[in-house]
């Protein structure tokens, strides 16, 4: 989750409100996408009112992308040709969005969604003649 982003209550009449911390870490030793934060720290407040949790916490997957080129000149004459080997992500990592954070919801405290333009590895070959 970004700074900025945090729990809040699905389906109210009075738009986004903060819910209620039970006391309980919302932070997990080893999350997954389908417990990102523990969804328990969370309460429904009473009707109409505003909870006690802060208004941000925690922090989502984080992106990943590491793009890599092989280039090598070989001369002809006159010539130069040049040999190029791209890949687009090419550790092939996956990255996610951040969690639902709508309290309610049925995916609440999931990772359901890749982030957008999220592609898998890219390997391109290629030629260049300079002359």
């Amino acid at each position: 989750m970004n700074a900025t982003d945090g729990v809040n209550r699905a389906n109210t009449n009075i738009g986004v409100d903060r819910p209620n911390a039970t006391g309980v870490s919302q932070s997990l030793g080893n999350p997954t996408t389908g417990e990102w934060f523990n969804v328990n720290a969370f309460g429904l407040p009473a009707p109409y009112t505003f909870g006690n949790a802060g208004r941000t916490f925690g922090t989502g997957p984080g992106l990943f992308s590491l793009d890599a080129s092989l280039l090598k000149d070989f001369s002809v004459e006159r010539f130069t040709i040049q040999f190029r080997a791209e890949a687009l992500n090419f550790t092939n990592h996956a990255n996610f969005a951040n969690p639902d954070t709508r309290q309610g919801s049925s995916t609440f405290g999931q990772v359901t969604t890749l982030v957008s333009g999220n592609q898998a590895r890219i390997i391109q070959l290629g030629l260049h003649l300079k002359f």
